[in-house]
């Protein structure tokens, strides 16, 4: 039996785009370091050398991805993006604005030198920044007619050199961002570890001692022990006087004497015989035991209902406040062990500014949890669904204000990307406000964008392919050559400009650069580097502008 499988291929070219996909996610897992190509790489690289054989796709394929992408970007920045502008957008702003404008400089710069044709310097750009946005921008802005095409050439010659210049620098897009960030410290003079915990340590209050948050972060669902007071040490002491919370990173969930319940603050003074509820991990456990005296059982207090909740802030009592204003562990007794903002984990502190749209998830009695939850906003529901009613319309509302444009002489508008970008944006800031609004869970996001670039470079690639050879030929050691100072020129002058200019802290400067780069690969280097999530605070600040500065980068860069 003979099987043609580039024949079989060729005639159902579903089964070759998922086999486009499935090579390309094998190929994105090639490095070394501790450095992987990635996926979307790998697609492009795939999707290119089965266009170079020949292979086509609908263009409506691409379509879709590219939408699914583009306005999810949005969605996902959407809760944090209007009050960041609001807080701290100036500094973020100018992180990436220095970006943008050096990496556009320098693409300009580097067209001209080496006589690039149109269409490379956008695929250099969005390559050397490895911002897919961008990509996605320029390619847009080629097919709707936007760019001014130069003549002589056509609309697939052009589009065909963006998906070039892309694939043939985003490796040392990535790589070399990643090893630069890395030799940063060493050049500047600083260790990232200390610089971190300075930073840490700068986030608190003098008066720490008496509820500082210690041993608590992402480690796992919290145990609950019951301990009677027979110390010494205890017997007649306040809370506040024990500095329990502060020296054994626990809470006291509850507390009974005899067979009263006794009301918990930090002047609550403990009795003999008291039978305290402690709320913690086994370290906190070993400390509580050391303070307060043995573990025992008590029917009451071991049938207490425990629970762990995720919650969405969208209370204004609670937004804007700190966990030790807000009161979580000292009025309702609970533990916060992690904060999610825009899909980063952050450092979790007492001192930390809790936002609308953060995720919480707190662990406590039911019964304490009952009254938390509405103090911060909805519990997220524990169901999966996406509002696919919000969701579509969203798109269309996208499309619609791409399709906009205002005259001035030339048409201008914002394109399909920044319309859907926009409407991404408000619908992501909308659920930060109300969580039950425009729902699409983690796992359906991660999905929707993923698959989505995945389509969309597929398309890009297949299209570009046919070429390939005849680019990377005739041009290929240019664009390399220009993709690494594309790359290097603008991560050195946001370094300078954020550390000699703005004053900013050097562990989160260098998260803000891997925002400002859109390069989430690199945020997990320097973030293991730091030994600390510290990082990811300049990260997320700066990441929602960049998209957002860079997906506009790569239309005007198609209009010059």
């Amino acid at each position: 039996m003979h099987l043609d499988l580039v024949a079989m291929l060729r005639e159902n070219m579903e089964m070759a785009l998922f086999v486009i996909i499935g090579v390309g996610y094998l190929i994105g897992r090639i490095g070394g370091w501790g450095v992987q190509l990635g996926s979307s790489i790998g697609v492009l690289f795939a999707a290119l050398y089965f266009g170079h054989l020949g292979f086509t796709m609908s263009p409506l394929v691409g379509t879709v991805g590219f939408v699914f992408f583009i306005y999810s970007v949005g969605y996902q920045a959407g809760p944090h993006f209007f009050h960041t502008f609001r807080e701290d957008g100036v500094r973020y702003i100018q992180i990436g604005m220095v970006i943008a404008l050096t990496a556009f400089g320098t693409t300009l710069l580097g067209s001209k030198v080496f006589s690039l044709d149109q269409g490379y310097s956008a695929g250099v750009m969005a390559g050397g920044l490895t911002s897919t946005p961008t990509l996605a921008a320029a390619q847009t802005a080629v097919a709707s007619g936007m760019a001014n095409i130069d003549d002589g050439m056509t609309v697939e010659e052009v589009d065909g050199n963006i998906a070039v210049g892309y694939a043939v620098t985003y490796v040392f897009g990535l790589i070399g961002l990643i090893l630069f960030l890395q030799f940063v410290p060493r050049f500047l003079g600083f260790d990232l570890h200390q610089e971190s915990l300075s930073f840490a340590e700068s986030m608190k209050t003098v008066s720490k001692d008496a509820d500082d948050e210690l041993g608590l972060g992402i480690k796992g669902e919290p145990s609950i022990r019951t301990y009677e007071v027979t110390k010494a040490d205890a017997i007649g002491k306040s809370l506040l006087d024990l500095k329990f919370l502060q020296t054994t990173g626990a809470v006291i969930a509850r507390l009974r004497r005899g067979s009263e319940e006794v009301s918990l603050g930090d002047q609550t003074v403990l009795r003999e015989g008291d039978k305290a509820l402690v709320l913690g991990y086994n370290e906190n456990h070993v400390k509580s035991g050391n303070i307060l005296g043995v573990e025992v059982t008590d029917d009451v207090l071991d049938r207490t209902p425990f629970r762990t909740h995720r919650v969405v802030v969208s209370n204004e009592n609670a937004a804007n406040k700190t966990l030790r204003e807000i009161g979580v562990t000292n009025s309702f007794a609970c533990v916060t062990h992690s904060v999610n903002r825009g899909g980063v984990y952050l450092p979790v502190s007492l001192d930390m500014t809790i936002e609308r749209g953060d995720q919480l998830t707190v662990s406590g009695p039911q019964e304490n949890l009952d009254r938390l939850v509405p103090h911060l906003g909805q519990k997220e529901p524990p169901v999966h669904e996406t509002d696919l009613l919000t969701f579509a319309f969203g798109i269309v509302a996208g499309l619609f204000v791409g399709k906009m444009t205002v005259d001035v002489g030339i048409p201008l508008g914002i394109g399909s990307a920044g319309g859907l970008l926009v409407a991404g944006l408000i619908v992501g800031w909308a659920r930060g406000i109300n969580p039950m609004f425009g729902r699409v869970p983690a796992a359906a996001r991660f999905i929707l964008m993923e698959l989505g670039l995945l389509l969309f470079l597929a398309g890009v690639g297949l299209r570009a392919g046919s070429g390939l050879v005849e680019g990377i030929v005739s041009a290929g050691p240019a664009l390399f050559v220009c993709g690494v100072f594309v790359t290097l020129v603008p991560a050195t002058a946001g370094v300078l400009y954020g550390k000699y200019v703005l004053k900013m802290n050097p562990a989160v400067l260098l998260g803000a650069m891997c925002g400002g780069l859109t390069s989430t690969p690199a945020l997990g280097v320097i973030t293991k580097q730091a030994r600390s999530d510290i990082p990811a605070m300049g990260y997320v600040g700066v990441y929602a502008f960049a998209n957002i500065i860079l997906t506009v980068a790569g239309q005007l860069i198609m209009m010059v």
